[in-house]
């Protein structure tokens, strides 16, 4: 590779490690082409890359942007993962991959521009998809709101029960035809009162 090649490809690799949410470092010595495919399209679709890169000029453009702890990480031949989205999405894909090939072996990376521990990526892989976490926190809200929808409902249906279970009481002993007469009367009585003034 030409000088001005290498100073280009690691002004590449430092924009690509700045710019990732996270990085996985693994090595891939033993992969086929085919594997290789797949883990790629498996982490397409989980907004992130697994590039090939030269490991002295990945380890020159980490040095040169400050992340000097992964430069234990590059030796022997080591594919990074740089993760644009969800790191938890991307750590499933990587843990299920290693899991299913042997030759896959996750090495350790970087989030937030800490380091992360093979130990702390198979944590992520572990931890429920965002949609699945939302969705427990909405139903955490709604769950109280529902509560006090159904009290409401069984203090309203009580009233009225107690008041129709009085009404109905009231009409078998004929107090509330009685009732209903003498306010009607009350009434006519007032009418009268104001058409005569």
């Amino acid at each position: 590779m030409v000088r001005e090649d290498k100073v280009q490809a690691v002004k590449d690799l430092e924009d690509l490690f700045k710019s990732a949410n996270a990085l996985v470092l693994a090595e891939y010595r033993g992969l086929t082409v085919s594997q290789q495919t797949k883990l790629r399209r498996s982490l397409k679709n989980a907004g992130a890359s697994f590039n090939v890169v030269k490991m002295s000029l990945a380890k020159r453009a980490a040095e040169n942007i400050g992340l000097d702890s992964l430069s234990d990480y590059f030796a022997g031949p080591t594919g990074v993962t740089i993760i644009d989205s969800d790191p938890v999405e991307a750590a499933k894909v990587l843990k299920d991959f290693s899991k299913e090939n042997d030759a896959f072996v996750v090495k350790g990376g970087l989030m937030n521009s800490e380091p992360l521990t093979v130990e702390q990526i198979n944590v992520l892989a572990n931890i429920e998809p965002r949609d699945v976490l939302l969705a427990k926190i909405a139903g955490g809200f709604n769950a109280p709101l529902v509560k006090v929808a159904a009290g409401t409902k069984a203090i309203i249906n009580k009233a009225s029960y107690a008041l129709s279970a009085l009404v109905d009481k009231k009409t078998s002993m004929g107090e509330v035809s009685e009732v209903a007469s003498s306010d009607e009367d009350v009434a006519i009585s007032e009418e009268v009162k104001n058409e005569e003034e």
